[in-house]
């Protein structure tokens, strides 16, 4: 499970690199009945999404805006 939190002003469209993953719902509830590459996160709102570590690698997850990962709104992760 990796949870995004926007704490800016503006919705950001994270995408993760090498894995599908199913959105959480916010009230823990479950989750959404179809498979992302790509989650809205809403201005101050958090996004909680889950997904099966199966792809051993190191993936990218950043900002779908170029000039937001240009700035720092990128990051990686290992699958091992």
């Amino acid at each position: 499970m990796l949870a995004f939190a926007n704490q800016s002003a503006f919705p950001h469209a994270i995408h993760v690199h090498g894995h599908h993953f199913r959105l959480l719902d916010a009230l823990d509830d479950g989750w959404k009945p179809f498979w992302l590459d790509t989650v809205v996160v809403p201005p101050t709102q958090t996004a909680r999404i889950a997904f099966v570590a199966d792809n051993p690698g190191k993936w990218m997850l950043h900002c779908h805006m170029l000039e937001h990962a240009e700035t720092g709104m990128a990051a990686w992760f290992e699958v091992t």
